[in-house]
């Protein structure tokens, strides 16, 4: 499995010395997703584009930013993540060759992807450590019910999400998934860069 780590919601002094660490020890795919000013849930294209200077520039092959396959493409990132109800139906051309990751807030989303989708997050597995109430998630044998019954099928690599850590990766590795990603389950810690290394070896095994 391949480990996707999203940004830290609010920015913090060491942000971005703890990514170069991370990625500097073997990190791959980051979802850059942070809160808007005054309540709103997403930053601005133009708050991405100063978050992303303060990077090298050949991290953005690595940077999967939350929203449109067009704005990922204006930020030259590697791809998006976008919401699945977004891709259905009618879309622009020019989405399709962008390196797309659908966000399904339900199971059955996976299945309505079209084939251009490279990938899609499916969860919350767990309750999500990033949150500070109750949410509704979904459990492992409702996931692993879906993801069997869709075997064969033609749907996109699925990456498990939600309440990821090293408490629960045991149950998350009996879910067909090609990938994992995890928020609370690095930046709820101390020290996040050693809590990514932690993780990023107990997913190998």
């Amino acid at each position: 499995m391949r480990l996707w780590l999203s940004t830290s919601p609010d920015d913090f002094a060491s942000e971005f010395d703890d990514i170069e660490q991370m990625f500097s020890r073997g990190l791959s795919r980051l979802i850059l997703q942070k809160r808007g000013r005054g309540g709103s849930p997403y930053a601005t294209e133009s708050d991405y584009e100063r978050w992303l200077l303060s990077l090298p520039m050949d991290c953005r092959d690595r940077i999967w930013v939350r929203g449109t396959p067009d704005l990922a493409e204006r930020l030259d990132a590697r791809g998006c993540v976008a919401e699945a109800g977004s891709l259905l139906g009618d879309v622009p051309e020019s989405w399709k060759r962008v390196n797309t990751v659908a966000f399904c807030r339900s199971l059955d989303q996976l299945e309505q992807l079209p084939e251009w989708v490279s990938g899609a997050l499916v969860g919350p597995v767990f309750q999500p450590q990033s949150v500070y109430e109750p949410v509704k998630f979904h459990g492992i044998e409702p996931v692993l019910g879906k993801l069997n019954a869709l075997a064969g099928s033609k749907i996109p690599q699925v990456i498990a999400f939600g309440g990821v850590d090293h408490e629960t990766l045991d149950e998350i590795k009996k879910l067909p998934v090609q990938g994992v990603s995890v928020l609370g389950g690095i930046w709820n810690y101390v020290d996040p860069v050693n809590a990514f290394i932690k993780l990023s070896r107990a997913i190998q095994f």
